[in-house]
C-alpha cells in the first residue's frame, strides 16, 4: 500500500495530503500561495515521542507514562510520512514518533495550482468557513467541499452557525452564472462527470455530488442547505423514509399473508365437444370418455392443488 505523503506549506506551515498529486506538482495553499509537493523516501523512526501526546519516551518504553498509550511499531499501521522529518508514522497517529510534530493535514482536498471552476472556468482558491477549509471560485463563489465535512456542518450545531457568520460576511460574486440547460459537472479532484442529487430526496436542492471526493455547491446553495436543516428539514425527510420503508413492509407482509390462487395457467385446454382430453404439448395428465376417468374428480384435485 502506497503510504501517505503529508506535506506543509513552506509560508504558513498548514498541512495538506499530496498523496495523490505526482511529486512537484504546484499545490494551493489557504493562506493564497502554493508549493511544490514533495514525496520524500520515508524512513523507519526513532521511537523518541508518544503518538498519541507527544510527550518525550523513555529509552525501550513500552507505555507512555502521560497518557498511558501503548508504544508500538506495527509496521501495517506505518503508512503515513512525518512532513518534517520524513519519518514513517501511523495514520491515526496524533504526533511524529521521532520529531513531535503535530500532525494536522486540512480536510480540503489539495489541488493543484491552475485547477479551474467546472462551473464557469473561472480561478479557484482556498478560504475558511468556521473551522472548516473549502475551496472557493473567485468568479462566481461556487464552493467545493469534502464529502467528510459537507457532512458534518449539516449535522453539527456549532459547525452550522460558524459556516452561516462566515456566508454572511462573504463577498457577491464578480460573475453570475447565468440560468442555462442543466448540464453535468466534472469533479475537480478526479474529472470524472458528478451526479446531480436532490438533497435529503426532498428538499428541492439539486446539489452535484462526486461519490469519492465531495459536494460542488453553486452560489447560495450551503445557505439553502443550512436554511433546509435549520428548519428540521432533515427530520422531515427521516421520517418520510421510515414511513415509506414500514408501507414497503406492510405492503409484503400482506402479499405474504394472501391465499394462494388457482393458477388457471396450468389447467389443459378445455376438450372439444364429442372429444376427450388430450395432453398435446402440455404434460399433464389425459383424460378421455372411453378411458373411464372422473372429470369431477379431476377438477377437484387441481383446485386443491392450487389452494396448496
Amino acid at each position: 500500500m502506497s503510504p501517505r505523503f503529508l506535506d506543509a506549506c513552506p509560508a504558513c506551515s498548514r498541512q495538506y495530503d499530496v498523496s495523490h498529486l505526482d511529486a512537484g506538482t504546484r499545490v494551493l495553499c489557504e493562506c493564497g500561495g502554493s508549493f511544490a509537493a514533495r514525496h520524500h523516501q520515508p524512513h523507519d523512526p526513532r521511537v523518541l515521542r508518544c503518538g498519541g501526546c507527544g510527550g518525550n519516551l523513555k529509552a525501550a518504553a513500552r507505555v507512555c507514562e502521560y497518557c498511558r498509550a501503548e508504544i508500538t511499531l506495527d509496521e501495517k499501521r506505518l503508512d503515513s510520512v512525518c512532513p518534517s522529518c520524513f519519518a514513517r508514522a501511523m495514520s491515526d497517529a496524533r504526533y511524529c514518533m521521532e520529531c513531535g510534530l503535530e500532525f494536522t493535514p486540512q480536510s480540503v482536498t489539495a489541488l493543484p495550482a491552475g485547477t479551474r471552476c467546472p462551473r464557469c472556468q473561472g480561478e479557484l482558491k482556498i478560504r475558511a468557513l468556521g473551522e472548516t477549509s473549502v475551496i472557493e471560485c473567485r468568479s462566481c463563489a461556487g464552493m467545493w467541499l469534502s464529502s467528510t465535512d459537507f457532512e458534518r456542518v449539516c449535522s453539527d450545531a456549532d459547525e452550522q452557525e460558524r459556516a452561516a457568520r462566515a456566508l454572511g460576511g462573504a463577498s457577491p460574486p464578480a460573475h453570475v452564472v447565468p440560468e442555462v440547460p442543466i448540464r453535468y459537472l466534472p469533479c475537480p479532484q478526479c474529472q470524472q462527470m458528478m451526479y446531480r442529487r436532490n438533497y435529503a430526496s426532498c428538499s428541492g436542492i439539486i446539489l452535484d455530488v462526486c461519490n469519492k471526493h465531495g459536494v460542488w455547491l453553486d452560489h447560495r446553495e450551503l445557505e439553502r442547505v443550512l436554511q433546509f436543516v435549520a428548519a428540521g428539514g432533515l427530520d422531515k425527510a427521516r421520517t418520510r423514509e421510515l414511513e415509506e420503508i414500514e408501507r414497503k413492509r406492510a405492503a409484503l407482509r400482506s402479499e405474504q399473508a394472501a391465499p394462494r390462487g388457482l393458477d388457471f395457467g396450468t389447467l389443459p385446454p378445455i376438450a372439444p365437444l364429442g372429444g376427450g382430453w388430450h395432453s398435446g404439448s402440455w404434460g399433464g395428465p389425459r383424460w378421455s370418455r372411453g378411458s373411464g376417468g372422473n372429470l369431477g374428480s379431476w377438477l377437484v384435485l387441481r383446485v386443491l392443488k392450487g389452494l396448496f
